[in-house]
């Protein structure tokens, strides 16, 4: 059985596991006694199904090749494809919805960026959520498997940071086993675990007291870190509930919660991921506190410690909802305004959504090794102003970071921004105003949809948007989550072929 599946092409099984995914809001829909909706994704599952097996068995005993090129191409062309196979059911449920528009909606699902067109949730079946909250945990478990199965090998997608000589991960190229077997033997790796936490979180979720569909919408929006919702807002869903997500959005802050990434003993305390997403969750929290807490001082001339305590919480779960570019409001982050009279910063929000989680995680962003090497060199580039003559100490692995790792983060910032740049460009022929189109690029490239409802002064919303905007900024949400470097690596590796 498992030789049967490394001989089907990558695009062809993820058809017939979107085909057999579709059954599960079917079924949902039966239990809803919502038979029309659940009749359309029965129909097109079947469908699915009978299309992948017959390309398959046609398909069956050719020879693929594989390499740089193919890689990249492979997985453009799955995040082309498979969001539209997923948006034919959804655009049948929704009459509102055009195709384009669910082909927009399952894009945003499926590269965990959680930018939704759907202007009233709550109007929608609860089988329609349930899909975009499974898209969007497919597309985490997919980019997973990819990162270190496709990525990997070519030392792309922050790969190029974990070691000088590369990890274990990436002693085996593309060329020695195929890019298809590669994703499924990766995909079983970690399929059991991130099952598992989904598990386990949403039976947390239950226990806190929220409903059983809210909870699993919850737990596979954080563990994706694309933050689907059943609703507008994640609302007030109590202490304990949003302590239990906090604890899970750490996971997106390092591979090494994950099987197959890493090896040698490891402490959570002498990881440069985990310590610089503390540092700035830290940092994000008092700036926060101690600026609310001016308001208050200023409007009233007392202080008010529950109230200080209550920000403090809102600050430090929304800061690290954003890092992990999950895009969760805390209720306490929106009340703290009632207590300071103050605005509560979403320029900041951006900002950690920008830098993002962890390399070869769900997170998406610039990821925090770069910064954390950025920072080293900066720290050794003023040290050597005092001492010229100074030679950059530490283990072999901290002195790449500050050399060539460094660089390499450099590199990737610079063209992170120029893609900003010209999506911007772009987004602004298509009659958008200079800072909207700045807050749809970041949200976009960083694939944290929720940015723009709390980085400008209003809030915007992605169903205002025309289409040649949406089809901009679905192209940058793909361009985000594969990393422009691994486009960058595929153009050169053609021109020196040809």
């Amino acid at each position: 059985m498992r030789r049967q599946l490394d001989r089907v092409p990558p695009l062809v099984a993820l058809i017939g596991a979107t085909g057999l995914a579709m059954l599960i809001p079917a079924a949902k829909a039966t239990l809803d006694h919502q038979a029309p909706v659940g009749r359309v994704f029965l129909y097109w599952a079947l469908l699915c199904l009978l299309t992948a097996a017959l390309v398959a068995i046609a398909g069956a005993g050719r020879a693929r090749k594989s390499g740089p090129q193919g890689a990249f191409l492979l997985l453009a062309t799955i995040y082309l494809v498979v969001p539209a196979v997923m948006a034919l059911p959804l655009a049948e449920t929704m009459v509102q919805m055009r195709y384009v528009d669910a082909w927009f909606e399952m894009i945003s699902a499926f590269t965990t960026t959680g930018a939704s067109l759907l202007d009233l949730p709550r109007r929608a079946p609860d089988a329609v959520h349930l899909w975009r909250a499974m898209a969007g945990w497919a597309g985490g478990l997919f980019i997973l498997a990819a990162a270190s199965a496709l990525l990997a090998p070519l030392r792309l997608g922050g790969f190029d940071l974990l070691s000088r000589h590369g990890s274990g991960a990436t002693r085996v190229g593309l060329g020695v086993i195929g890019p298809g077997a590669r994703l499924w033997a990766h995909m079983v790796m970690v399929l059991p675990a991130f099952s598992g936490l989904t598990l386990l979180l949403w039976m947390l979720l239950t226990l806190t007291g929220q409903p059983g569909f809210d909870a699993l919408i919850l737990a596979l929006g954080t563990l994706s870190t694309s933050g689907v919702l059943a609703r507008e807002t994640m609302g007030s869903i109590g202490l304990g509930a949003e302590m239990a997500i906090f604890a899970f959005l750490i996971v997106a802050l390092s591979r090494r919660f994950l099987p197959g990434h890493g090896s040698g003993r490891w402490t959570p305390h002498q990881d440069p991921e985990l310590v610089t997403a503390a540092v700035l969750v830290g940092l994000v929290t008092l700036f926060v506190v101690v600026r609310h807490w001016a308001g208050a001082f200023e409007a009233s001339g007392t202080g008010d410690l529950p109230a200080m305590g209550r920000a403090a919480w809102g600050a430090a779960f929304t800061s690290l909802s954003f890092l992990t570019t999950t895009g969760f409001v805390n209720q306490d982050w929106i009340a703290s305004r009632v207590w300071s009279g103050l605005t509560p910063p979403g320029l900041i929000l951006m900002s950690v959504a920008l830098l993002g989680g962890g390399v070869a995680t769900t997170a998406g962003g610039i990821k925090l090794l770069r910064l954390y090497a950025l920072t080293r060199l900066g720290r050794f580039e003023l040290l050597r102003m005092i001492y010229p003559s100074m030679v950059v100490g530490g283990n072999d692995y901290d002195r790449f970071l500050a050399t060539s790792g460094a660089r390499s983060a450099w590199l990737f910032t610079m063209i992170f921004a120029l893609t900003a740049v010209v999506v911007v460009a772009l987004l602004l022929f298509s009659g958008m105003g200079l800072e909207t189109a700045m807050i749809f690029a970041i949200a976009a490239l960083t694939n944290t949809g929720q940015i723009v409802q709390v980085a400008g002064e209003a809030p915007l919303y992605w169903f205002l948007l025309g289409d040649p905007a949406r089809v901009v900024l679905a192209l940058a949400m793909i361009l985000g989550r594969l990393e422009i470097l691994v486009l960058l690596a595929a153009i050169l590796d053609r021109s020196r072929r040809a």
